[in-house]
């Protein structure tokens, strides 16, 4: 029997990433993803930043695209460039859109990766 192909879907993550961790070089927090198909997935997130400054994302968000199944964006990205004041990463074909606020965002700062596990 074939199986059928999921239709790619779009999904938006908001999350916290606040508790600054000296050691790691890394804020972690949580969030919650939501698909357009109407599934949810509560998920972890470990943002690092480039060259190990401190940082702090008191309201996150993430866009993604191309994604078949919710669990798909769990995993690592990595900074692929900006698009205006959001920063685009990649993890293999998912494309996301992260954006946040808090002063180490407003002054510039940018992840240079992302991960996010399942909780």
């Amino acid at each position: 029997m074939l199986a059928v192909a999921a239709e790619p879907m779009t999904c938006e993550l908001s999350f916290t990433a606040g508790n600054w961790s000296v050691q790691h070089r890394a804020a972690r927090g949580s969030g919650e993803l939501r698909c357009t198909d109407g599934r949810s997935l509560p998920v972890r997130v470990s943002v690092k930043a480039r060259g190990g400054d401190a940082l702090r994302i008191d309201a996150g968000a993430a866009s993604f695209s191309n994604v078949e199944d919710p669990r798909d964006v769990i995993g690592a990205y990595v900074a692929s460039g900006r698009v205006g004041e959001d920063l685009a990463m990649r993890k293999g074909a998912i494309a996301l859109r992260v954006t946040g606020t808090g002063d180490w965002w407003q002054q510039g700062g940018r992840p240079g990766t992302l991960v996010i596990a399942a909780r």
